[in-house]
Order: structure tokens, then sequence, then C-alpha cells
């Protein structure tokens, strides 16, 4: 039950980070499978569940790694286009 927690934390935390940083919340070029552009509700949300599931592995059960989790999510979601450029 506690893993559950702290999967919700991490995902509510990069939505939150994600739409105060002003992300869209959806793709808005058509059609959007084809789409490479970020928004609050892909690719965020999963990103910040793998990068708390690595922490919880690597570090333990903790609310704040959770938090962090959720806050690198939303960063890296945010800024994937000038890290690794774009297709």
């Amino acid at each position: 039950m506690q893993i559950l927690v702290l999967y919700a934390i991490s995902l509510i935390t990069s939505i939150v980070v994600a739409a105060l940083l002003k992300m869209p919340l959806i793709q808005k070029s058509r059609p959007i499978r084809f789409s490479f552009e970020t928004s609050i509700l892909f690719p965020t949300p999963i990103l910040a569940l793998g990068i708390e599931a690595i922490f919880r592995n690597l570090f333990g059960d903790y609310i704040t790694l959770a938090f962090f989790a959720g806050l690198f999510g939303a960063l890296f979601s945010k800024y994937s286009d000038k890290i690794f450029g774009e297709p």
C-alpha cells in the first residue's frame, strides 16, 4: 500500500509542477501519436513514475524522494528537447 502512496505523490507532484511550468495539457500537433511534443499528460507522469521506481529501488521508501521524483520528471519533460535536441 505504501508503494501506491509514493507513486501517487510523484504523479501529483509532476502534474502540478508541469502546470506551473506552463506546459500544454495535451499535444497541439495532429495526429497526436506522431507528435514529439511534451505535455502535462504525456510523458510527464510516466517519467515521474519511472524516476520514483528507480529512487525507491536505490534509496528506499521515502516520501521526500517521491516528491523529488515528481519534480525531476516534470523538469526533465519540460527541457528534454534542449537536452537531446529536437527530432
